[in-house]
């Protein structure tokens, strides 16, 4: 005999109701995991897709600096401009005299003794304010080391012993500093009664006891001497590396300026492009240069295989063993605008090429340039042979 057993209507309400719920929750997992199993199976595709249409190329932007340099030796009196300033044509970049006139008019020998005895007393000035300055910072040193053992000794961290080290390190430098401060005032005093300037002596007779050229550069015996550097073209200030009143000879960079026709500057893209995947460039390929998502150029190859470079280790991949790639340089299209930032030499970007597919396995004459041993570069319009068509 079979057990019976009663339900009554709420008990299978409820029951239906746990059944239901659990078929919504099963259906809500279900939906789940097939959107997670279709959006990898579509990123993948997509993936495949992109790399199968597309072939990507590390590189970065190649911007010429016009460096500025000077023709010959110069003593630099003064720089007119400063990094991130435009300059036009005509436009003062630096002032300087020509070293052999100085050179010529500072004789050591004809120096006179009040003159030698001013420079002499000015170096030891200097010398007196330097150690000034280096036993300002060491007494501040001690009193910071005084603050901190206090603080230890309060709490029993420390005994009294190195803090009364410091303090009577403290007052001899105290006493070192009062004297060193009365010397320098000594000096000052000096300084300034030898100085041909303060001098009546020297005011008396103006070519007695003068220093060396160099010391008075503005003189006015010296004003129809200077020379002054001037802008050749439109460009921008990128660096300034030469503080004024010092010597530069021949050649040396004064500051570096980079044209804002950018075209006049060499402005291209170089791009590394490893062995296996060169076949898909040729000569007459189109690229886009990727410099942000927002951002980019058109471009096409200019030179395929410039030369050989290391791929930076950032850059490398860890899926093969080559470290060195072939360079490509690719010239911008013209019309296209873009902010200044973003043709930054050494900026890296990322070039995009085209594959093609159903490109014909015959390799054309005009898709590289050609090498025959024995022969050098052929120019001439003839089909190569090559293992393909053997």
């Amino acid at each position: 005999m079979k057990n019976f057993t009663y339900r009554s209507s709420e008990e299978k309400e409820n029951i239906e109701a746990i059944l239901r719920q659990r078929r919504r929750k099963m259906n809500r997992q279900q939906l789940i995991a097939g959107s997670i199993l279709g959006l990898i199976i579509l990123g993948v595709v997509l993936y495949f897709g992109y790399h199968t249409y597309y072939t990507e190329y590390d590189g970065y932007v190649h911007v010429d600096a016009n460096r500025v340099r000077t023709p010959f030796d110069i003593y630099l009196d003064s720089v007119y401009v400063k990094t991130g300033d435009i300059v036009a044509p005509g436009d003062t970049l630096y002032s300087y005299y020509m070293l052999d006139l100085l050179v010529k008019q500072a004789n050591p020998d004809e120096e006179s003794n009040l003159a030698a005895r001013n420079r002499e007393i000015s170096l030891r000035y200097e010398n007196t304010k330097q150690q000034i300055n280096v036993l300002k910072v060491r007494m501040e040193e001690i009193q910071r080391q005084i603050a901190i053992d206090e603080h230890n000794i309060s709490f029993g961290l420390n005994n009294n012993t190195h803090k009364l080290d410091l303090e009577r390190a403290l007052k001899e430098d105290e006493a070192k500093m009062k004297a060193l401060r009365h010397e320098q005032n000594v000096l000052y005093r000096m300084k300034r009664e030898t100085s041909p300037r303060f001098n009546k002596k020297s005011k008396k007779n103006p070519e007695e006891n003068q220093g060396q050229i160099y010391d008075n550069i503005g003189s006015s015996s010296l004003k129809g001497a200077i020379n002054y550097r001037l802008a050749g073209d439109s460009s921008i200030v990128t660096k300034v590396n030469a503080p004024k009143r010092m010597i530069f000879f021949t050649k040396e960079e004064i500051l570096t300026t980079q044209h804002l026709n950018l075209d006049a500057n060499n402005l291209q893209v170089v791009a590394y492009v490893p062995v296996e995947k060169i076949h898909k460039l040729t000569q007459h390929s189109k690229a886009e240069v990727v410099v942000t998502d927002k951002v980019s150029f058109n471009a096409h190859v200019s030179v395929l295989g410039l030369s050989t470079d290391e791929i930076p280790a950032n850059l490398q991949s860890y899926f093969t063993k080559r470290t060195t790639a072939l360079i490509a340089v690719f010239n911008l299209e013209k019309g296209q605008t873009a902010p200044f930032w973003s043709v930054t030499s050494g900026l890296p970007v990322t070039v995009r090429v085209k594959n093609h597919p159903f490109r014909k396995k015959r390799l054309e004459e005009e898709d590289y340039l050609w090498f025959t041993t024995g022969e050098g570069i052929r120019t001439h319009s003839r089909q190569p042979q090559t293992e393909a068509s053997r």
